[in-house]
This record gives C-alpha cells, structure tokens and sequence, in this order.
C-alpha cells in the first residue's frame, strides 16, 4: 500500500479553474458556445439559459466558456460580469448591486483600453455614469417594486414610469426615460457585456421571481447578454410555487429565449475519471484487491456515479478518510463500495450501517435477530435498492457478497436475499485477515474511523501466540490478563479471542502448542465464569466458548499424546466447573445418560476415553469438600455431572450430610438459587425445583427455611437466608 503522508487536498463542490484537467471535453463545448455568444448577440439584449442536473458540471462549463471568451482579440472581447443574488439580501439591494457591477463592468472596459480614441473614452465615461445614475433611482423605487404582483409580464416600462412619479421635481426621477437614455448608450456605445448568473435553481422561490423579472423586464438592454445556470425541472418548480402559476417550465420559456443543453457524459468516462483519480490517492494494492475493485467501479460506480459532481463527492470522500486508514491496511474495494453509495445512497448506507452492527452482535454471541426482525430489515432493503436494482440478478449476487450472512436468492417467489444467515467460521475469519467490511472485528473502521472496542488489537494476538508456544503457564497468564479487560457488562477480551479461535485459527497449531492451550483452558475457566448465572438467555457464555475451541485442541493433539494430555487435564485442572461442563456434554453426547446421543464425529473423547475422565472426575468430586463444591460459580453443573457420569447416591450423599445443621442447608439453597428472566416481572431469583430436587427435599427444606431462628446463624448464614427465603417465594408465584 502506499504510505506516502502526501496531503490529500479536498476539491469540494467546485468549479474547474485554471490549470485543472477537461476531464469531459467541456473544453471544445465552451469554445463554441462562446462563438455562438459573440457571433449571435442581440442587440435588444438576449437571455440564454445554460441547463443542466445538479451536479452535471454546468459551473464548470460556465468558467470555461468565460476562459474562451477572454481568449478572443480585443475588440471583438466582451465583458463578462459575474452576478450572484444569493449574496445579496433583498430586492432593493439586488437590483443596485447588478447595476453597480455593470457600472464597474464598463468603467474597467474603459480603464483597460488605454488606446482608445477620446470619443470612444467619452462614450464609455457616459455610459458608467447614466448606468450608475440610473442605479440609484432603481434602488429608490424599491417600495413600489415590492408592491408590484409578481407575473414578469406586468412589469416593464409603464411600473418604471409610473415610480418616476413618487420622487422630488428636483430630481431625474423619471425611470423610464432613465432607462431609454442608458438604452441609447449602450447600444451606441457598442461594446457587449455578458452577465452570467449561476446557480439560478438554488434560489428560494421568491427570489427566482425577482431575478428573472429583473434581467427580463429591468435590465433588458441592448449589447447585454445574461447567461443563466439552473436545472429547468428545479427551477420550473420554483417559479410554479414563487409566481403561482399552473405551468413552470412553460413560463420560464417567456424568460429564456435560447436553451444550451449541458452534454451529459458518458458512464464510462465518469467510471474512468473515478478510477484515475482513485488510483492516484490510495497508490497500489494487492492484485486480489486490483479486480475486486475493478467490479465494484463498474457495479457500483455505474449506478452512483452519473454527474460530474458525484465523481468529485465520492473522491474527497476517499481523499478525506483514506489518510486515517492507510496504516490500518482495511480492503480498498470494500472502503470504495461503502463510500459509493454513502454519497449516492444515504439511506442505503444507513441500513448497511444497522445490517453491520446487528452482525457483529450476533457474531459475538451477545444478541440474536428474530424472524420477524429479519423480515422487515429485508423489506426495508428491497425498498432502499429499488425495482430495477433488484430485477437485475448480477447486481443483487455482487450486492450480498459485500456484507456477511447475506446471499441473493433467484426464485420467482424469493424475496432476492436472505439476510442473517449463519457466517462459518472460516468465512468469518477469512474476513478478518483480511480486515474486510464484512468482518466483525474491523466494520467500525469502515462506518466512523473507529475499531470496534471489543476486537482483539494485533499485538495482543502476537503476544498471545507467543505465551501459546511457550508453554501453559504463559498461556494461562496472556488469558488472564485479556479476562481483566471487558467489552462489556458481562464480557471480557478474553470472550473475543476464544470466539475468533473457533475457525482456522488452531488447525494452524502444532501439537504442542494444542496441548498449551488446551491445558491452559483447564486451568482458568473457572476465574472466567465468576457470574455464572447470571447471563442474559441470549448470550453466548465463556465456557461455551472454550468448549468449542477444546474440541477442536484435542483434534489438534497428536495420537502418541493425547492420553495424557486428556489424563493431565482433567485429573490436575483446577476449573473443575468448566470440566465438569465438558464432561456432562460427553455425557449425553454418547448416550451414558438421557437421549441425546449424537454421531461419533461429534464426540470430544473416544468411549475408552471417557470412561477413563468420568472414573477420574467422580474421585474428584468424592474428594472435595462440599463447601468447595457449592462455592463454585455453577455448582448445579457439578452436581449433575457427577450424578450423570455414574455415581448418582454421590452428590445426594453429600447434600444430605451438609444439610444437617441449619447454616449447612442454607448454603446448599443458596448454592441452588439461579436468575429468571421475564417479559413481565424483570429478572428475578428462584430455586427451580426441576434442578433441586434430584438432590434435596425441596418442600421439606423450604420448611425449615421458613422455621429458622435467624439469631443462631452465622453472619454468611443470616444473608443466605433473606436470599432463600425470597427465591421460594418467587417459586410458588410461579407455579
């Protein structure tokens, strides 16, 4: 990638001035229009508009026809007055400020020709001074131009008379004949002025009206051209709502007497511009970016990019953010694709920018999307695309490829995509490598310069990876500290990297490194999971997490080593909870106990295997105190493991002898209590019994509970009370 800090500047909304590249061959336009505008000129005055879309490059046309006429020899030279109403604040100021740039306008003809005869001086000396005279009584019958109704056809000599008539004897105040004096100046003088007004279509309504009624029916003299800017939909629209009238465009035609139609490029020569110029800021990338780019200019770039103006907005969009993502080494095609249609698409952004972080959340396993959600997100973005976007089948497939969990459907009773789809964890991965829009961990980059808080920063990975080959001891620590860092509420880095780890990651391990890792896990679930139960229903907990990824080591691990790494981590792990978790899964998993046995490639271990872990974890948990058992962070899934695994009398045998004295019981109750969550009462604390009572007598217990004398229990005890006591309460509202 080019990493060059030369400084990117920004165009912005612009015209082309001089020294800039025709990249539309508005040159060869501009010269023949500006034939035409000397060669045609009207000596009773002409209005010429020059019509073109918002964007089409209309400015740019404008400051080039004004380039060719400076070109031309001097005595067939006119002068070109540059008029923009919309600096100037209301109707009396308008109309002096165009006659004083007329006035300005010819005493710098007269300033400039040095050679002129002293008649030709005189009559340019007179004709500043009749135009500024004649300015200033205009300025003054301002009231009575206000009072005027607005249709252009009713103004004209007869208001200019009729205004002479409100001033002093004293003064020259007869505008009419002001304006037939200045009238028979001009045009004696014989020297054309052409004035250009831009942006005519950008006006509010009313002031439309003024200045078209000013260079139609106030200002219409001989020698003067006026050239006007505007898109004649817009403008139509304007005059329709600012002279209340039924046909716009059919009223602007009594205005303009001749119509240049701004060319209109061709797609390609706008794609081509796009990609010179796009070239020129991000410098060279891999050739697997070079032909993805390649089809998100021509997809893309041939939907959003039709004027001028959008090549200009979407290239400084790139000049703009592109320095702040050149050293994060982020996809050029995806940046360029986001950036398309962020600039010619809004709300299509916006629902991408939704789409993206709903993603993430549920690649992250701390949201979900239901059916009903989906649904509507697909019809928003079936609206946002549009009937001829989604019946073409090309740009649909090329669509979805750019975000994750999306891919176009092509049945006649499809609804063209299918939206939040599973995202495997190689597709995931491959994402991330690449540091690609579709990836969870790097999407932020794209939408607001910003990585996600919860990603896994590149220099942890190394050292990560660094601890891994190391051995379990560093494993165990690099885990540790990523556990100190939350991503939220009820997630550490720590979550991130065992989710990211379910993929490619670890088929690239060696056996050791396999072993350190899986080692490592044995020995620090358990601090991981201090909340056991207190997940929300929808998240993905850590334990879950570093299961899949056990899975995975032990296919990792090779055959000559694998009995006593099996052997080692679960006769000496100490996260006996998460343990105890994997050895339940397998349990079930090879139909030792219930109904759910699943296929050998889903096992973890083999059938010698389990036998084995399952003889080793029943000696632990005969071993353990039962205040080390019940003080663990999920002591039910002990429980159930050991019961599971072949010794049932087992954990029943130790809640009983624990029961016996009143603090006893309450710690296995307290032990027992687990969070619900509800739509209608919030999150609340029971004791369910379908989880109690295969080890306890739940009413006999409750009895007791509600019988106690809180004065002869310890300080611990007497809290676990009050908990107890309320979790029963709940569990009879419930039932």
């Amino acid at each position: 990638m080019n990493r060059s800090s030369r400084p990117l500047p920004i165009r912005g909304d612009r015209a082309l001035s001089s020294g800039d590249v025709d990249r539309l061959g508005f040159a060869e336009v501009a010269e023949r229009v500006a034939a035409s505008l000397v060669d045609h000129a009207s000596d009773a005055g002409i209005v010429i508009g020059l019509d073109g879309k918002w964007g089409s490059g209309k400015s740019s046309l404008l400051h080039l026809i004004s380039g060719e006429l400076d070109k031309l020899p001097e005595d067939h030279r006119p002068s070109v007055i540059t008029f923009r109403p919309w600096l100037v604040g209301n109707r009396d100021a308008l109309l002096a400020s165009l006659f004083n740039q007329l006035v300005d306008g010819i005493a710098m003809v007269e300033f400039s020709r040095g050679n002129a005869t002293a008649d030709r001086k005189r009559k340019f000396k007179n004709a500043a001074e009749k135009a500024r005279k004649f300015a200033a009584s205009v300025s003054k019958a301002g009231d009575l131009l206000e009072a005027v109704p607005h249709p252009i056809a009713k103004v004209g000599g007869g208001i200019l008379s009729g205004a002479g008539k409100l001033f002093a004897k004293g003064e020259a105040t007869d505008l009419s004949s002001q304006k037939a004096d200045l009238t028979a100046t001009l045009k004696d003088l014989g020297h054309r002025f052409i004035i250009t007004v831009d942006d005519v279509d950008r006006l509010e309504p009313s002031e439309v009206i003024e200045v078209l009624r000013l260079v139609r029916s106030v200002a219409d003299f001989p020698n003067i051209t006026y050239l006007l800017c505007y898109d004649s939909a817009i403008l139509a629209e304007s005059i329709k709502r600012g002279a209340n009238v039924p046909d716009g465009a059919a009223f602007l035609e009594k205005i303009v007497q001749l119509t240049v139609m701004v060319p209109k490029p061709e797609t390609f020569q706008l794609r081509q511009w796009f990609a010179d110029e796009m070239g020129k800021i991000v410098g060279s990338i891999p050739d697997e970016q070079r032909d993805r780019l390649r089809s998100v200019i021509d997809q893309e770039g041939g939907l959003r990019l039709d004027t001028p103006r959008m090549v200009v907005r979407t290239l400084d969009s790139l000049r703009f953010f592109w320095p702040a993502l050149r050293s994060e080494q982020i996809d050029v095609p995806d940046l360029v694709w986001l950036l398309l249609i962020k600039d010619g698409a809004p709300a299509l952004y916006r629902w991408i920018e939704s789409y993206l972080l709903a993603a993430a959340t549920v690649s992250l396993g701390i949201g979900s999307i239901s059916e009903g959600g989906a649904a509507t997100e697909l019809g928003e973005l079936v609206a946002l695309i549009g009937s001829d976007q989604m019946g073409d089948m090309m740009y649909r497939h090329f669509f979805a490829d750019q975000l994750p969990g999306m891919d176009a459907t092509y049945g006649q009773d499809e609804a063209g995509f299918k939206i939040h789809q599973r995202v495997p964890p190689l597709g995931r991965d491959a994402a991330i490598r690449g540091r690609r829009l579709a990836s969870p961990d790097h999407h932020r980059l794209y939408l607001a310069l910003a990585g996600p808080s919860h990603a896994v920063k590149q220099q942890q990975m190394d050292e990560f990876w660094r601890a891994v080959t190391a051995g379990p001891d560093d494993t165990a620590a690099a885990l540790r500290m990523l556990m100190t860092q939350p991503i939220s509420a009820e997630l550490t880095k720590a979550d991130m990297l065992l989710e990211r780890l379910d993929g490619s990651a670890i088929s690239d391990l060696t056996s050791s490194e396999a072993e350190h890792l899986l080692i490592a896990l044995s020995a620090v679930m358990d601090e991981a999971d201090r909340n056991g139960s207190d997940y929300s229903f929808v998240v993905l907990t850590i334990w879950t997490r570093a299961e899949r990824v056990a899975v995975r080591l032990l296919q990792n691990i090779a055959a000559e080593r694998r009995a006593e790494v099996v052997d080692r981590v679960f006769r000496l792990g100490p996260a006996i909870g998460w343990l105890s978790s994997l050895l339940r899964r397998e349990t079930f998993a090879q139909g030792r106990y219930g109904d759910q046995r699943k296929s050998k490639d889903d096992w973890m271990l083999t059938f010698e295997e389990y036998d084995s872990v399952a003889k080793t974890m029943i000696a632990r948990y005969q071993a353990m105190p039962a205040e080390d058992i019940l003080s663990q962070s999920r002591p039910l899934q002990i429980l159930f493991a050991w019961a599971q695994a072949g010794d049932e009398r087992g954990p029943c045998a130790m809640i009983s002898a624990e029961s016996e004295t009143d603090d006893g019981l309450l710690r296995v109750l307290n032990a027992m209590v687990t969070k619900v969550h509800s739509s209608d009462r919030g999150t609340y604390e029971v004791i369910q019994p379908s989880s109690a009572r295969p080890f306890i007598d739940l009413e006999a217990a409750s009895a007791r509970v509600f019988t106690m004398d809180a004065t002869t229990l310890s300080h611990e005890a007497r809290e676990w009370l009050a908990r107890v006591q309320n979790a029963f309460k709940n569990m009879d509202k419930r039932q």
